[in-house]
């Protein structure tokens, strides 16, 4: 049966600054990637991670401004948005909160991409050991397990059912 993990379940860290929460989802033994869902709910500085690479993707919301390392970027919806982890980092939500999905890793160990796309009627999407995917609208199956929106199907498992999803690979070097 498939891991499905369901963010609600997991309690929220508060960043250090106050500007918003991360629900931790995944994380490999050795500390080579991780991933989490975070609240962005007001302007301020993102947490540094130094020697990492974030790929972020807003998953609810309208857009998130980053200003990375003095340059700004317009974060859309679905978007993928990869930034160095030691970068200096300042978020906006000018258009009120967002929730992101994070993923950060070590690139001397792992690449990641993240994928948004939908599956219909009928469809199946076969999930391997190295990947997983967030439930960003509709209702999925995995492996026979109800993955509601906003939950996390870990791999390997098949993924049915009228939705769309976020799927995030972590290919090993």
């Amino acid at each position: 049966m498939a891991d499905v993990v369901l963010p609600d379940r997991v309690a929220p860290q508060p960043w250090a600054n106050g500007g918003g929460t991360t629900r931790e989802l995944l994380r490999a033994e050795d500390g080579a990637w991780r991933v989490s869902l975070a609240e962005v709910e007001r302007d301020g500085p993102f947490s540094s991670f130094p020697g990492r690479r974030r790929l972020l993707t807003v998953v609810t919301g309208a857009v998130l401004t980053l200003v990375v390392d003095g340059i700004e970027s317009h974060v859309e919806p679905r978007r993928p948005f990869a930034f160095d982890g030691d970068a200096e980092v300042v978020a906006r939500v000018p258009e009120g909160p967002v929730r992101v999905l994070n993923v950060i890793v070590d690139p001397e160990a792992v690449s990641p991409v993240v994928t948004v796309l939908e599956l219909g009627r009928g469809s199946a999407l076969p999930l391997a050991a190295d990947q997983a995917a967030l439930v960003l609208q509709g209702r999925a199956l995995a492996d026979d397990a109800e993955a509601p929106a906003e939950s996390l199907v870990a791999g390997p498992a098949v993924v049915t059912g009228r939705c769309t999803l976020a799927v995030i690979t972590l290919q090993r070097h």
